[in-house]
């Protein structure tokens, strides 16, 4: 053990505060890769909680009898738990430790796994679900904030962030393939007690590696009615955009409920305004590359998380794939994916980070458009792995920079704020681009099937209109990551991160 890592451990058992150099120090060897494997194991298990319910639905469903509606329930309750509360859970980090906060948000979701695995009623599943999603909301901040801790160099961040980066989509994919092996060799139950070892390991993995902080010299807590206005905010947008599965866009109920929200906002953003530490401090939103950064991943989250939506139904409902063929399909992508984001941390400690973004999205549209051709013949090896093989090319090149960009520059005691900001925009820009997506899908099948269309044509046509507009919304990423070089250009510098002379 090396004389540095007995350092940290010592700042452990003096309760040093997180921002104090000793505890704040980047480990080396295996302390450093012990937290990595660490807050990754747990972003990895909360990505997957993203999707691995979907394809259990209808056997969900059958066990308990349930309505549509109250199915739709399950993934939604999560969904909106964890996209309405990253905000705070994001500023909690940084008030009251990191590993305090990451600790508390483990346990809590495994104890929510242990309900939702044990439940015989859909009030009990959902209010689970609801608990597993707001735990995820002070989890996701905080481990990426202890890994933006840890790693301070830019060499060892940059391949920090490769490993978390390509967890994103990875941890989505997988999820589908458990949920589909899970529920079809097992039982529906078993993708929530998948989620105990797992949560155990990561526990006693923080307690022993992940330096404490100590409470005496943190900053004020934020404003009380800024806390609960952004957070009034924000549940009340994901709320709407989830229940637009029953109300239409330009319904009553909708359109009032983005009123409110939008109202909420703006008393969130006067409350910010006046407040002595507010919930986002400006010094961290008025940063361009974090401004920009978060544009940016709210549009890739739309078309990555749309697509996994809307070819996973193709596979099943127009292939005619079984829930396990389906989820086990993406292999192809998850592996490219993480070769992908391993070769831009090489390229990245060599040339520009900022290049990546547009030449990344501009690859992940290229395959979007071919994903945009399929029918209903399409062979899974002449028409699917391609596609899924660019696609996830696209999204390795982009996503290693964006996660450095996003959250660069931030002094420590507010990365966790800027690691909730960028959660965020990843959660939130993945419900808006699946709810506008699945009107735009369902609206061009209904039409297709009034004007006399076979129920098999008109549903690849609905798919075909989805992943146009899909990309659409991964062209715009590219637009907004050549801004992004702009702004690099001007300054000279993005945040410590090389840009081109």
């Amino acid at each position: 053990m090396n004389q540095e890592y007995k350092m940290s451990r010592k700042a452990q058992a003096t309760n040093l505060p997180e921002s104090s150099p000793a505890a704040d120090r980047p480990f080396q060897a295996a302390g450093a890769i012990a937290i990595l494997v660490t807050v990754c194991v747990a972003q990895f298990m909360l990505l997957v909680d993203d999707t691995i319910v979907n394809v259990a639905l209808p056997s969900i469903a059958a066990d308990m009898n349930l309505s549509e509606a109250d199915l739709s329930w399950i993934p939604n309750a999560y969904l909106l738990m964890f996209g309405g509360f990253l905000l705070i859970g994001g500023r909690m980090a940084d008030l009251l430790g990191r590993r305090r906060v990451f600790q508390i948000s483990m346990g809590s979701f495994v104890l929510a796994s242990i309900i939702a695995g044990l439940a015989q009623s859909s009030e009990v599943l959902i209010g689970a679900r609801g608990a597993q999603g707001l735990a995820g909301a002070f989890m996701s901040p905080a481990a990426l904030s202890i890994l933006l801790a840890t790693f301070t160099a830019e060499k060892e961040r940059t391949r920090a962030l490769a490993a978390w980066s390509s967890l994103t989509a990875l941890g989505a994919a997988t999820g589908l393939l458990l949920g589909g092996a899970l529920t079809e060799l097992v039982d529906w139950s078993w993708i929530f007690w998948i989620n105990l070892p797992i949560g155990i390991a990561a526990m006693v993995a923080a307690a022993r590696y992940v330096p404490v902080g100590g409470r005496h010299e943190l900053a004020r807590a934020p404003g009380l009615s800024s806390a609960l206005l952004g957070t009034a905010a924000l549940l009340t947008f994901v709320y709407t955009i989830v229940e637009t599965a029953a109300n239409p866009w330009t319904s009553a109920r909708t359109v009032g409920g983005f009123a409110i929200s939008a109202l909420l906002a703006i008393a969130f953003l006067v409350s910010e305004s006046r407040s002595s530490e507010p919930l986002v401090p400006v010094a961290v939103i008025k940063r361009p590359n974090i401004s920009l950064g978060n544009v940016y991943m709210f549009l890739a989250a739309a078309g990555l998380l749309a697509m996994f939506f809307f070819v996973t139904l193709y596979m099943q409902n127009v292939l005619g794939y079984s829930p396990f063929k389906a989820g086990a399909a993406w292999l192809p992508f998850s592996i490219t994916l993480g070769i992908f984001s391993g070769i831009t941390a090489k390229l990245i400690e060599r040339f520009s980070a900022i290049p990546f973004l547009t030449i990344g999205a501009l690859v992940a549209t290229a395959g979007m458009l071919q994903i945009a051709q399929i029918d209903a013949q399409s062979g899974y090896l002449t028409t699917l792995v391609p596609a899924f093989v660019t696609v996830a090319a696209g999204f390795g090149l982009a996503f290693v920079p964006i996660l450095g960009i996003a959250t660069g520059g931030v002094e420590q005691r507010n990365s966790g704020i800027a690691s909730g900001l960028l959660t965020s925009s990843q959660q939130i820009g993945g419900a808006v681009g699946i709810a506008v997506l699945v009107t735009i899908a369902t609206t061009t099948t209904n039409n297709e099937m009034a004007l006399g269309a076979e129920r098999l044509d008109a549903l690849v046509n609905g798919f075909h209109a989805a992943f146009y507009v899909q990309t659409g919304i991964l062209a715009a990423a590219a637009i907004v990551g050549l801004l992004i070089g702009v702004f690099a250009r001007e300054s000279g510098k993005l945040e410590g991160l090389p840009v081109p002379a």
